[in-house]
């Protein structure tokens, strides 16, 4: 006989929660009066056994003070925090010049598992004097700069070629992807650890410095590699190959990579003049030069555009290829122009485009015009890229550029220079510094690759992390894991999502750090509350779960924001479900959302929990004020 209804959902009021509708001693989560919700106490349970409908509608919500405009901006005091540019295998090899990537490898905190509740690393390629396109080295540092965890030599690595780390196997673990001088992938292991090496596609990949790009394109949970126009499956077996463009402005480098940018469902290989389906097919072809790219949402109509720099200009183009504008980088010429980086620089919630060219940096507004333009030098390869965030959190973003003798940080609105260092060179390729919390700290850093440089007497080599001397910057993700990074391509343990957010969606930026929309110094603050339990048929019966979202920060977020549920039992905490919600503007509860459980073995609940934006963790997807209330408990879950 089908035991009755075991925690009849609020009739007997088994919350296990205190008035507040948070966890247990916890004054600070605050959920919905529940009270007001409830089915009348004076009703019976159901004969049946199942569970009554019920409808826990949203509403208003108080705001928090500290995540309002009078929160204190950071400062932007750079400093180096630590630099690496000894090495005790293969110590000749000492340059970087290339873009190092931030990835989990090892267990620091002894959970059994390497993700983003451990320290991060950062793994790059280095080369020996000017041989920076053969006999590469990859390294792997701790990212508090504590450890070199190892290095793989003698693997025939483009020396200037870019890396990608995410877990290709689904083992949760994450591998490293690698491109050699004789056109050949190569995955390796968390540890260094060679795995598998590809077959040969010189025709697919650039003459140097290809970068991979990964992500799961067809959604089967089994990752796919972006090289150029080539396609692999997680294995290195080859899927497929354009036969049009690859990512490239000319001789330097490939930056393709895929999305779904017709929202079907299934992504495509973005490259400059062409788009590609998982098995290499062109979808359309449209005659331009092929060239660097990016994504993101120009017209605000919820729909990416590509973004191409080419032959010294910034095109930026529709999703079926066609030309929207044309314009010259000024001051530039043959083939100068590096990978663009889209973000709002100047604060006015539609996105700009940076690029770097021959010994100059110019930002152009959404509609190709000039917003501002400043000099540099770079009068080599003229094609390196940059990296935005908004350090102090005070809504303007600052990008930071590294050229061939200084690091640079310009001010977004107008170009400013807020940082001219000269501890840095490099012979400059198409790399960039990325920004990230490397050393789990709660503060966002920048990776900076350093190099020798032939004119440049005083050069430096390895690494150097450049933090904030006042500790104030805001907190970055603890992973960038390739060249082509736009938040939502990974997950924070490394995981390649089945079916990815689309960045435009929720950041519309690209080759940007910055984990929530500038809005002048307001901050969001996403809570959650588990409202109601039903359970019936303990024994691999059905739990139903009521859950509102809410946001008491001063700041909308624009969504998707995805709910977890999870069970607590005596083999510890098991996913159960997820769901997303969309837009949660600042100062509301939504509606709640039912989570309908079916075959769940009820009688081995002893809680359930209700998570938002990762949980309690600082490293979640949305910059908020507070990140340790993102998840709620409901305790008395137990069958008699």
């Amino acid at each position: 006989m089908l035991l009755l209804v075991l925690l009849a959902c609020s009739d007997y009021d088994l919350t296990g929660k205190d008035e507040n509708g948070g966890l247990d001693g916890d004054d600070t989560a605050g959920g919905p009066d529940t009270d007001t919700d409830t089915v009348d106490t004076d009703t019976d349970t159901p004969d049946s056994g199942a569970c009554s409908d019920q409808a826990f509608p949203g509403g208003p919500l108080s705001l928090r003070d500290e995540c309002g405009a009078s929160t204190a901006a950071g400062s932007f005091e750079p400093i180096e925090e630590w630099s690496w540019d000894s090495f005790s295998t293969s110590s000749s090899s000492d340059n970087v010049m290339m873009t190092p990537i931030v990835i989990s490898l090892t267990d620091d905190d002894g959970d059994g598992d390497a993700d983003s509740d451990d320290i991060p690393d950062i793994v790059f390629v280095t080369y020996t004097g000017q041989d920076w396109s053969d006999a590469g080295v990859i390294r792997a540092i701790s990212g508090d700069g504590s450890a070199e965890l190892w290095s793989a030599a003698g693997q025939s690595i483009d020396g200037c070629s870019g890396l990608a780390g995410a877990d290709l196997d689904g083992d949760g673990r994450v591998e490293i992807v690698a491109v050699t001088y004789d056109k050949k992938v190569k995955a390796f292991g968390a540890d260094g650890t060679l795995l598998w090496t590809s077959g040969q596609y010189s025709g697919n990949l650039g003459s140097y410095a290809s970068t991979p790009a990964i992500s799961d394109m067809d959604g089967d949970g089994s990752p796919e590699i972006v090289v150029g126009s080539l396609i692999l499956n997680s294995d290195g077996s080859r899927r497929g190959a354009g036969g049009r463009g690859i990512g490239a402005n000319g001789m330097y480098g490939t930056t393709s990579f895929a999305v779904d940018l017709d929202g079907d469902g299934v992504q495509e290989v973005v490259t400059g003049n062409a788009l590609y389906d998982p098995d290499g097919n062109s979808l359309w072809y449209n005659g331009e030069a092929d060239g660097y790219v990016a994504v993101a949402d120009f017209d605000a109509d919820g729909v990416a555009e590509i973004v191409v720099t080419s032959n010294a200009r910034v095109r930026v183009q529709d999703v079926d290829g066609t030309v929207w504008w044309d314009t010259a980088i000024p001051r530039s010429s043959g083939q100068f122009g590096g990978p663009p980086t889209v973000a709002d620089f100047d604060g006015d919630g539609a996105p700009e485009v940076g690029v770097a060219a021959n010994s100059t940096y110019t930002v152009f507004e959404t509609d190709g015009s000039v917003l501002w333009q400043v000099t540099t030098q770079d009068a080599s390869s003229g094609v390196t890229g940059s990296a935005v965030f908004d350090f102090e959190g005070d809504g303007i973003a600052e990008a930071i550029y590294p050229d061939e003798t200084r690091l640079w940080a310009f001010n977004g609105p107008d170009g400013a220079t807020k940082l001219e260092s000269r501890d840095h060179s490099n012979w400059t390729v198409i790399e960039y510094a990325p920004i990230a919390d490397v050393d789990a700290d709660g503060e966002a850093e920048i990776v900076v690759p350093n190099g020798l440089h032939p004119s440049y007497g005083s050069a430096l080599h390895g690494i150097s992390v450049i933090g904030d001397a006042g500790n104030s910057w805001r907190s970055g993700r603890r992973i960038w894991n390739q060249h082509a990074y736009h938040i939502t391509n990974v997950d924070d343990d490394g995981g390649i999502p089945t079916d990815a957010a689309l960045n435009w969606e929720s950041y519309n930026n690209f080759r940007s750090g910055d984990i929530a929309a500038t809005s002048g110094g307001l901050l969001p603050n996403l809570v959650v509350d588990v409202a109601d339990v039903c359970m019936t048929e303990c024994e691999g019966g059905r739990v139903l779960a009521w859950v509102q979202v809410g946001n008491d920060g001063a700041a909308d977020i624009a969504g998707p924001v995805t709910v977890e549920l999870w069970g607590e039992t005596d083999a510890g905490v098991v996913w159960l479900a997820e769901q997303d919600v969309g837009a949660v503007p600042a100062g509301t509860w939504l509606d709640g959302i039912e989570f309908d459980l079916v075959g769940v073995d009820a009688a081995s609940l002893r809680a359930l929990q209700a998570r938002v934006d990762g949980g309690d963790m600082a490293d979640g997807s949305w910059q908020e004020c507070d990140e340790d209330d993102d998840s709620d408990r409901w305790t008395d879950v137990s069958c008699p």
